[in-house]
């Protein structure tokens, strides 16, 4: 081998090694959002309210909601999952969202967590007397979005979203609600049983959430669980640089409206 080759070989390496050293330092430094909180979530809603609440001279008067004697908005209804109060976006959202954070481990050390998440909600809650009745939320994971445009081809292959474009979560019991203290506007937890549904594999699922009422007729429900990919049939991507969790986080946030 002539001295120029191995020069050149040596360049290569070299070059590959800064390369790949830059990417893994990219992806380290790429800033997830925060994982959902009831706080962060009110904060957001508060001031897309606000905004939405400013009139326009050819706006509709909107319907007052039902409220009971006190002035607060009744819980006992049938709540519908909001998609056009509030906006979606990856770094911000104050509208309604479902999606996953989930850790990576770099060959060239570190980590990162990489999150995907979707705007395109649909689905409602039916509170009764002291009871969460049923729910049936419906997140289409086609919309996925991410912070980087590459990750978002790998989360659609590994849940099948050409196979199986919607995934669920259906309550299977009725479940004890402390509907006064919600009525009252206070953030109520409570462990929701249901059927989740991913890539068209079904699991048994019991989901902790956070709902609160706020001003103007609208719900907020903010919840996560613990997810293990392989129970769904999701096989984690496979990269050169990095290795993915075979556990996540599933979290959502949903506005919704009486």
């Amino acid at each position: 081998m002539t001295r120029r080759s191995v020069m050149f070989i040596a360049a290569v390496a070299l070059l590959a090694v800064g390369v790949g050293g830059w990417l893994a330092l990219r992806l380290v430094d790429t800033d997830a959002p925060d994982a959902v909180s009831t706080d962060a979530a009110l904060s957001q809603l508060e001031e897309a309210t606000a905004t939405s609440a400013t009139p326009e001279d050819d706006d509709e008067p909107q319907p007052e909601p039902d409220v009971d004697d006190g002035g607060s908005v009744d819980a006992l209804a049938t709540w519908t999952v909001d998609d056009d109060i509030g906006e979606f976006g990856f770094d911000n959202a104050s509208g309604s969202f479902a999606g996953f954070r989930v850790e990576k481990s770099f060959f060239a050390g570190g980590g990162a967590t990489a999150v995907g998440r979707s705007g395109s909600v649909g689905g409602e809650i039916v509170i009764d007397e002291g009871t969460l009745s049923s729910a049936s939320i419906e997140v289409d994971v086609t919309a996925m979005e991410s912070d980087d445009s590459g990750r978002v081809g790998a989360i659609k292959d590994a849940v099948r979203a050409d196979e199986f474009p919607t995934a669920t979560f259906v309550v299977t019991e009725p479940v004890a609600l402390d509907t006064d203290a919600l009525t009252a506007g206070e953030t109520v937890t409570v462990e929701v049983p249901g059927e989740l549904t991913i890539a068209g594999v079904s699991r048994a699922a019991t989901i902790p959430i956070e709902a609160t009422i706020v001003d103007g007729g609208l719900g907020l429900i903010v919840g996560s669980v613990d997810l293990v990919w392989a129970n769904h049939g999701v096989e984690t991507p496979e990269s050169r640089i990095a290795t993915v969790a075979d556990e996540g986080v599933l979290e959502f946030q949903l506005v919704v409206r009486r």
